[in-house]
């Protein structure tokens, strides 16, 4: 009798079958990346709603939205809302007496101050959660999520028609629209164009970088234009105007320029493909395309601008 042959796996059968598996792999690998994405945006949608209900709560309880930004002593809204969202320990260790880059709000390049204290709400995951500010000695958290400051630069430019504080203004901003020592307070009684067409917050891109000197972040900062986004430009276009960037040596970052940043602007910007996420008065969340027109964007952007919005 003939011994029994022993049968194994010829080169090429290996080579079909691994090509298999590198095809199968090549295919997956986008569905799976895709879920991932789903997951982060659902937790940035969640982050971005406990922001809203965080303003709403404090309505209520104070009867008007926090300040967006204040420089007497300097401090943004975020400060304000601490309470709300469930760091009231962070609140109570700060010294509202004293600028935000003072002790013990800041200690100068270390993570020791108040004010760099991260938080995961104050981060979109597909972003880059924990984020810093390492832009100047006065470290910071970033995060993502900013207000809305309307048609207006920072301060606003007079002889821009689009502008015109007459045509409607944002729930956030200063008295007299350029001042930073004169913030102005708001209340949903404020809102004659209705809660529900009004946008309170949106996101937008961080600096990929925690030493880039560039504010694209930077939302616990009251300068400009920090912890604000504006609706000059329809989500996720345009090029960013701030005295705090550079387009050049970080090409990484969202597109910006310093040129022209006596009157600075930002734009609301996401990782998510195709939009943002935007939280409004009366607290519903809802995702607005980057193909809405410019003219509904910029109404969502006023409180009191009474212009018909329509479907979006």
């Amino acid at each position: 009798m003939n011994p029994l042959r022993k049968h194994g796996f010829t080169l090429v059968e290996l080579l079909v079958v691994i090509a298999i598996i590198g095809i199968l792999v090549a295919l997956l690998l986008p569905a799976v990346q895709a879920a991932r994405e789903s997951g982060r945006r659902m937790q940035c949608q969640s982050h971005l709603r406990q922001w809203g209900l965080a303003m709403q709560n404090m309505h209520s309880s104070r009867g008007t939205l926090p300040v967006g930004a204040q420089s007497n002593p300097r401090r943004d809204w975020v400060v304000l809302v601490w309470p709300y969202v469930e760091e009231g320990n962070t609140y109570l260790k700060f010294d509202q007496t004293r600028h935000f880059y003072e002790p013990p709000n800041t200690i100068v390049n270390t993570e020791q101050g108040i004010y760099a204290k991260t938080a995961p709400i104050y981060y979109c995951p597909s972003d880059r959660p924990g984020a810093m500010w390492k832009g100047d000695p006065y470290w910071r958290a970033r995060g993502n999520y900013v207000i809305n400051w309307g048609n207006l630069t920072v301060p606003y430019n007079p002889r821009d028609p689009v502008q015109n504080p007459d045509n409607g203004i944002a729930p956030f901003g200063y008295q007299d629209f350029r001042s930073r020592n004169k913030p102005r307070t708001t209340s949903f009684k404020d809102f004659s164009d209705g809660t529900s067409n009004t946008m309170l917050m949106s996101e937008i891109v961080m600096a990929a970088d925690d030493f880039d000197f560039d504010i694209r972040g930077d939302m616990l900062n009251d300068d400009r234009p920090c912890n604000q986004y504006m609706t000059l430009n329809t989500p996720n276009t345009g090029i960013d105007v701030s005295p705090y960037c550079n387009g050049v040596k970080y090409p990484q970052n969202p597109p910006c320029t310093s040129a022209g940043s006596q009157y600075s602007h930002k734009t609301a910007r996401s990782i998510h493909p195709g939009g943002v996420q935007v939280v409004f008065g009366d607290g519903h969340l809802q995702f607005i395309s980057d193909s809405v027109s410019l003219a509904v964007w910029r109404a969502l952007g006023t409180m009191n601008g009474g212009e018909s919005v329509g479907e979006f």
